[in-house]
């Protein structure tokens, strides 16, 4: 491909012309494959094999550092308690990811060289940015919900129950019961004696609780 600033007036060369601006450099390895295979006479499809390996590999050497940086925008287990609401996940900030690329950056697997930073802004300014981190962002949502769900499964709810108000009671119901509902509007990938263990804590707190109270929380 021939950028347009080089290109002569004259030059009636066939070829692909481009403005576009390539933030990494050519790989001639893959060229030589190509050409290798042309003169094989290797069929199409091997080399269209080829090259949807190829770019397969460099998408992933893309993707592969910005996975890890929103994997670290999680909270960590340990600050996930049962009767708070869990932390929030961390915002995605771009010049802190692109801190990270000088030791953990594409060129860990991919060998082409070139203005990777570049290309991470450009990704950025980009519609593909906003529906990747979208989709990631839901992911990590749902998934800090099901950590939240296990965390109450495993908590002891007679503890938490000693010395507390109605209101405090009630309120506890009415959010177990919004998480469950959640959890299958949602189709979280939550385990089935997780969601059984949390309905019998709330079998188990409106036990606890005056009759005229039960009647308004499980009318008939």
């Amino acid at each position: 491909m021939k950028k347009l600033a080089k290109l002569r007036s004259l030059d009636a060369k066939p070829g692909l012309y481009s403005s576009y601006k390539t933030f990494l450099h050519k790989d001639k390895g893959l060229l030589k494959r190509l050409l290798k295979g042309i003169h094989k006479k290797r069929s199409s499809e091997a080399q269209s094999a080829l090259l949807r390996r190829y770019f397969l590999e460099l998408t992933q050497s893309f993707l592969i550092p910005l996975e890890h940086y929103m994997a670290s925008l999680m909270p960590l287990q340990k600050a996930i308690t049962p009767w708070k609401n869990p932390p929030p996940i961390r915002p995605f900030q771009q010049e802190e990811f692109l801190r990270t690329l000088e030791h953990a950056g594409p060129q860990l697997t991919c060998v082409i060289k070139g203005d990777w930073i570049g290309l991470y802004r450009r990704f950025f300014r980009s519609p593909n940015f906003d529906g990747w981190y979208r989709q990631r962002h839901k992911e990590m949502t749902h998934k800090l919900e099901v950590l939240h769900l296990e965390a109450i499964s495993e908590a002891n709810i007679g503890t938490w129950m000693k010395h507390k108000s109605e209101v405090e009671v009630v309120d506890l119901v009415l959010k177990l019961r919004e998480k469950l509902v959640r959890a299958r509007r949602h189709h979280l990938s939550v385990k089935e004696e997780t969601v059984q263990r949390v309905g019998q804590y709330i079998t188990t707190i409106l036990r606890s609780l005056p009759e005229d109270l039960q009647a308004v929380l499980c009318p008939q």
